[in-house]
């Protein structure tokens, strides 16, 4: 099958044209081309930097539409029209920003690396609305900085000076400082291409029908968020060399109640499914987990859809959408279908998918008085990949607990109901012996190994007592 040709195609070869720091520029680089490498090599800016390329470490953290994401994981073929905030663009007018002011009054900076995407994540954070106003909002609290900034290491200074400079920001306590003069960086030449790095191409459809054209056709890889794709790039894990943009297809974004179900776009967010008040409503138990994955660069990039495209058994969100039932409606060249998430999963990282579908939404049955509970164990506090997770859904019945789901991550090959679990609370009252059975129940029905993160041994006890908590604190004893 040939692709079609449109009009949505020209940014294949098209320089891709956005601002910087309030700059209009036009990078004329392979769509795949990270920001990052965009911002450093192509325009000059070296402020962001180089350092885990995984999302970790956030060095590299720019504001893209006034969001913090890491540039190392965004393509540059998603910037097209948006506005890019590097730290070379925080002082204006000759003063520095009150952040970049208090962070110097505080002492928090040391070696520097970190230094620049701290700084855009603290901005991105003030800029919120969640942080106060100088100088009679409230301060924000230490909790709710160090979550804003739980994204980007630094091992200098411990945090702390940092949390006092950010909040020292927010209540408007800064002296006014100079920028220097070496701050004034200008962009390298609009059309300045330094390295043939070996970057994918990149086609961006705009409706379905162009992509399921385009993905019949082969040899393209589907790229939403990018924080799964360009991370196994980076780590040289061999892929497709096109990629597949799903960023303009509106089809794939949305949440709505309709017909007894709450409807997710493949393409939504987890930051959206931490706002969003449908979710607050009718799913809250996402929302939980949303907060759960990673920090807010990669909240604010990753999607639902991608997460399930990609079948970790350690991906959050599965064992969350096991419990709550829900289907996956996928679409190509050959219509729509709809497969239950509980038979999604047939193997290690392998989908249901056909290699020409996309992840179209998720449908979440609107099911009453049904109370689901979220727990994730990682090695730290954030940004860890999961231990265990696990999700349990239930009704109360006259005392009882019925339809019981039980759905775990991280202890097999793929995310995984639990069902002999599940026969042993249902119909059951959640008392102490009940609650015993069923934690041993499902030690014994789960089948982790060992790995770099944990151990088989520690993976069964944990689930256990994961268990056995929720019921207690579902049954208040």
């Amino acid at each position: 099958m040939t692709a079609p040709t449109s009009a949505s195609q020209k940014l294949v070869t098209a320089p891709f044209r956005f601002t910087v720091n309030g700059q209009p520029v036009e990078a004329a680089v392979p769509g795949g081309r990270r920001l990052l490498d965009v911002l450093r090599l192509d325009l000059g800016l070296t402020g962001s930097k180089e350092g885990c390329g995984e999302g970790e470490c956030g060095a590299c953290s720019v504001l893209l539409d006034g969001e913090v994401v890491d540039s190392c994981l965004v393509p540059v073929c998603q910037v097209e029209g948006r506005e890019v905030r590097t730290v070379e663009g925080l002082a204006t007018g000759g003063r520095l920003d009150p952040l970049q002011a208090a962070i110097v009054e505080a002492g928090g900076v040391q070696c520097g690396i970190c230094t620049p995407g701290m700084l855009m994540a603290g901005r991105a954070f003030l800029d919120s609305g969640n942080a106060g106003a100088a100088p009679t909002s409230a301060a924000p609290t230490d909790a709710a900085i160090r979550e804003a900034i739980a994204g980007n290491l630094c091992r200098c200074t411990g945090y702390g000076r940092i949390v006092e400079a950010i909040r020292l920001a927010a209540e408007g306590r800064v002296s006014t400082m100079s920028a220097p003069d070496a701050m004034a960086v200008p962009l390298a030449g609009a059309d300045r291409r330094l390295l043939d790095l070996g970057d994918p191409e990149a086609e961006t459809p705009r409706t379905l029908a162009e992509a399921y054209a385009l993905l019949a056709d082969g040899g393209r890889r589907p790229l939403a968020g990018g924080t799964d794709a360009l991370v196994e790039r980076t780590a040289g894990v061999p892929g497709a060399d096109r990629y597949l943009d799903l960023a303009a297809l509106d089809a794939l974004l949305g949440i709505r109640v309709l017909d007894g179900a709450l409807i997710l776009g493949a393409a939504t967010t987890y930051a959206e499914l931490r706002r969003d008040p449908l979710i607050a409503e009718h799913a809250s138990v996402l929302a939980e987990m949303s907060a759960e994955v990673g920090a807010a660069q990669i909240q604010n990039r990753g999607t639902l859809g991608g997460n399930i495209a990609t079948a970790s058994p350690a991906g959050d969100s599965l064992p969350v959408l096991l419990a709550l039932d829900a289907e996956i409606v996928v679409g190509g060249v050959r219509g729509e279908r709809t497969l239950p998430a509980a038979s999604f999963f047939p193997a290690y990282r392998r989908t249901a998918l056909a290699a020409d579908e996309l992840i179209l939404r998720i449908r979440i049955p609107l099911v009453p008085d049904r109370t689901v509970a979220f727990r994730k164990v990682g090695t730290r506090r954030a940004q860890a990949i999961s231990v265990v997770v696990l999700a349990v859904a239930w009704r109360w019945q006259n005392g009882l607990w019925r339809d019981v789901r039980v759905a775990l991550g991280s202890v097999a090959p793929t995310p995984i109901r639990a069902r002999a679990t599940e026969a042993a609370l249902e119909g059951m009252p959640p008392t102490a012996r009940v609650a015993a059975v069923a934690a041993a129940t499902l030690a014994a029905e789960i089948t982790p190994i060992d790995d770099v993160r944990s151990t088989a041994v520690y993976r069964r006890t944990v689930a256990g007592r994961i268990l056995h908590r929720i019921v207690r604190d579902a049954a208040g004893w």
